[in-house]
């Protein structure tokens, strides 16, 4: 671990230490405290309404891994995380070290900058996979016409590769995410992958071996769900240039403008960089990877 990121766990201890003003789901790494902003209007009606549901199906069979899973999703679909987190280690009481509740944990250890516990859950969910099968994961919130498109084994190693990413172990986050691509079954979750191994790659000073992982990927594949990390993979094998990526909304468009800003930092463009990440970290949507991953770096890089 490098001294520089030092600085950004030193800065989560303290964080942890310090109680959390009203309403605030966590500190961000750089010591602000988030707020959560549940969705709004017919959206949030929706999401209310699914959770309702979910937690009556859970009061009905509170032995139910299942249940409780679906009780944390929608929690964190209403930006309640700490619930989540909650509801998660409860169900882990009932069922010790079931990757699947490992897995959802663990992403939302992430969401509330706990990157550490995420690693634990995230390393521990791996180690079970070697003996679960892999499965397709339902979606919370389907796109019409688009089957799944992620598995148990896939989001186990790629949160893990991400957990890693945000602690500064480019080498162990390169590491799970090529286990997270070995298990990939489609485009759309090849795109993810590649995105951050190109990005592993790059940040530990092999640019050939980032510019062979995104060598397969063309315009052609089927990718909705996935425009930021298809239009990032593009870019960095020089098949589109930064003026024509079409700009997206939402966590798509953190994602999309963490990947420019990164990009911008690995080729030489430091101001660019630095000017990009920071006015991604100031954004409300603070709960999105892409901003989370912003965050880190502008720690890391002691700006």
């Amino acid at each position: 671990m490098n001294k520089r990121w030092n600085v950004v766990a030193l800065l989560l201890a303290l964080g942890s230490c310090r109680a959390l003003p009203e309403g605030a789901s966590c500190w961000s790494i750089d010591g602000r405290a988030l707020i959560a902003v549940p969705p709004e209007g017919p959206t949030r009606d929706v999401a209310q309404r699914q959770l309702d549901e979910a937690r009556a199906a859970l009061a009905a069979a509170p032995q139910d891994r299942d249940a409780a899973i679906w009780v944390g999703r929608r929690l964190g679909y209403l930006a309640q995380f700490r619930e989540a987190v909650v509801v998660f280690t409860d169900a882990l009481r009932v069922h010790p070290d079931d990757p699947w509740l490992l897995r959802y944990r663990g992403h939302r250890w992430i969401t509330l900058r706990n990157f550490a516990a995420a690693v634990r859950d995230l390393a521990s969910a791996a180690e079970r996979c070697r003996s679960e099968p892999d499965a397709m994961e339902p979606d919370g919130d389907p796109t019409p016409g688009r089957p799944p498109h992620s598995t148990l084994h896939y989001n186990v190693h790629y949160h893990l590769g991400l957990a890693h990413w945000l602690q500064g172990d480019f080498t162990a986050a390169e590491c799970a995410w090529l286990d997270c691509l070995a298990v990939v079954r489609n485009d759309e979750a090849r795109v993810a992958v590649t995105h951050w191994l190109w990005c592993a790659r790059m940040r530990r000073g092999d640019p050939a071996g980032a510019a062979a992982v995104v060598l397969p990927i063309t315009a052609a594949m089927d990718v909705v769900e996935n425009r930021s990390y298809h239009q990032l993979c593009l870019l960095y094998g020089g098949k589109v240039r930064v003026e024509e990526i079409t700009p997206l909304a939402g966590s798509a468009g953190s994602a999309l403008g963490f990947g420019v800003a990164h990009h911008a930092l690995v080729t030489g463009d430091r101001e660019r960089a630095r000017t990009q990440l920071r006015e991604l970290a100031a954004s409300p949507g603070w709960p999105a990877f892409g901003v989370i991953a912003a965050e880190a770096e502008l720690v890391r890089q002691a700006w």
